[in-house]
């Protein structure tokens, strides 16, 4: 969305990582805790109103699931060129209805919708073959001094959180210059 909205004024490439909120967290996953400002079904204002600008829909999933193979199919994805599809879609299912993108058969409905080949991915993220590549990563964000999930490395600064998009478009335009 980022890279759209500066169309025209500077040219951006997005370099995603994986970084696990909480390593930890079980297989199945757990109840997701209500953040300030949230209600059972919505999260807080802000985040719905930076959502609607740029035309995401964002509702309040009930569960935090694992997202190590969410992490180990987009690294898959990236090798394949289609990072950013297949990205857009896992978060478009997860932040839209909630969708537990540990799942194996969510995941195959995804990755199949961002065109990539399930019975070549699917029997790689059962093996865990990406498992190593996504925790070296995590590691490597967490000696940069990230801490959470957004965060963005702009010109070698870190800006975390929910950042507006005027902001990312300033750091942007700073880094650039």
């Amino acid at each position: 969305m980022l890279a759209k909205e500066l169309s025209g004024e500077i040219s951006i490439e997005v370099d995603r990582k994986p970084y696990l909120l909480r390593p930890e967290r079980p297989p199945e996953g757990e109840p997701r805790n209500m953040n300030e400002g949230e209600t059972e079904t919505e999260l807080n204002s802000a985040m719905q109103e930076r959502a609607k600008g740029v035309g995401l829909v964002m509702r309040r999933p009930q569960w935090s699931p694992n997202t190590v193979r969410a992490h180990e199919a987009t690294a898959y994805a990236t090798e394949k060129g289609k990072d950013s599809q297949f990205h857009h879609l896992a978060a478009g299912a997860f932040w839209g209805s909630g969708a537990d993108v540990n799942n194996l058969d969510v995941l195959k409905s995804i990755a199949e919708s961002a065109d990539l080949d399930w019975s070549d991915l699917g029997p790689r993220i059962e093996s865990a073959e990406y498992r190593d590549t996504v925790m070296g990563e995590y590691e490597a964000a967490k000696e940069k001094g990230v801490t959470g999930t957004p965060t963005y490395l702009i010109g070698g600064e870190l800006h975390r959180g929910d950042v507006s998009i005027d902001e990312l478009r300033e750091a942007i335009r700073s880094a650039s210059a």
